[in-house]
């Protein structure tokens, strides 16, 4: 079948190290045989408007002077609203426009957490394509093991996501809310679980009925209490929708027994979860980039 192509250009903020995000995206479960990275290109699939549109990305730049080419392709014309929601979706999903210098100016210092940005220079967090796609996910991966739950999102991308093959690979898309169906009958087929099918119905309810330029920008408590009045979304899935979903990284997120670790492997040079309170108060030292510190040390360790 024929497919429509059209190109452009992204100039993320300085420094930016695309070759980290690839390396993030190689090892990143959730999104499993839902893209390809190859040869410095990274290649997957959305939904816009129940159209399938998959992008390839390549960088043309440096980590002090970055740009990033890409390559969209559809069964469908390209308008010019349907290019810059493109556009805008690359580069919210790799987070091109966050400014790290701020952050790297405070953690120059912090003794012990320079060298985790020495080691991580010029990445920003890639996030779930979609907020949508990241509270389902937060709520499929609740109580199960991780392979479990890439079964279960693998089967509803085949149910309801977007196929489309560009140079001979199918790529597949996470359904956006208005491809789901918003009774639990339909799912309950696909997952097999009353719950996870009850709590993902009522996802997609709210997700239809909310404007994501309104979660992005927000204030944090409004988006917050927004997120934890959907059935099935508590406080800890909230936040990481917060922060995964909509890079909402100036709070610190819940101190989970991950992030208590990671601190007490760089501050205290032990294999002990540090003080919740002590981790608080470190993180509150980075200001607005408190999600970001959160983040370097959690993938770091």
């Amino acid at each position: 079948m024929k497919l429509f192509s059209f190109g452009g250009k992204l100039k993320p903020s300085a420094p930016f190290d695309f070759s980290k995000s690839l390396k993030f995206l190689s090892d990143f479960m959730p999104t499993k045989k839902e893209q390809t990275v190859v040869d410095g290109s990274f290649t997957k699939a959305l939904e816009i408007k129940g159209n399938t549109i998959a992008f390839t990305i390549k960088s043309e730049g440096t980590i002090e002077n970055p740009e990033l080419c890409f390559t969209a392709y559809s069964q469908s014309e390209f308008n010019k609203e349907t290019e810059n929601a493109i556009a805008d979706r690359i580069s919210f999903y790799l987070s091109l426009q966050d400014y790290l210098k701020g952050f790297y100016q405070i953690a120059q210092k912090d003794k012990a957490f320079k060298p985790v940005v020495e080691s991580l220079y010029g990445h920003k967090q890639v996030k779930f394509l979609t907020p949508f796609e990241n509270a389902c996910w937060a709520i499929i991966g609740q109580r199960l093991p991780l392979t479990v739950s890439h079964v279960m999102k693998e089967k509803i991308v085949q149910k309801f996501g977007g196929h489309i093959n560009v140079e001979g690979i199918d790529y597949n898309s996470f359904p956006d809310p208005t491809s789901m169906p918003s009774g639990c009958e339909k799912l309950l087929e696909i997952i097999h679980n009353n719950r996870k099918a009850e709590y993902l119905a009522a996802t997609v309810k709210a997700f239809n009925n909310v404007d994501e330029e309104w979660l992005r920008n927000a204030p944090y408590d409004d988006v917050y209490s927004w997120l934890t009045e959907i059935k099935g979304i508590g406080p800890w899935s909230a936040h990481f929708v917060l922060i995964r979903g909509l890079g909402r990284m100036e709070r610190l997120s819940t101190i989970d027994g991950e992030l208590a670790v990671a601190a007490g492997k760089i501050y205290t040079g032990k294999e002990e979860p540090m003080d919740e309170k002590d981790v608080r108060s470190i993180a509150e030292k980075y200001g607005k980039w408190q999600g970001y510190w959160s983040y370097y040390l959690r993938i770091y360790s």
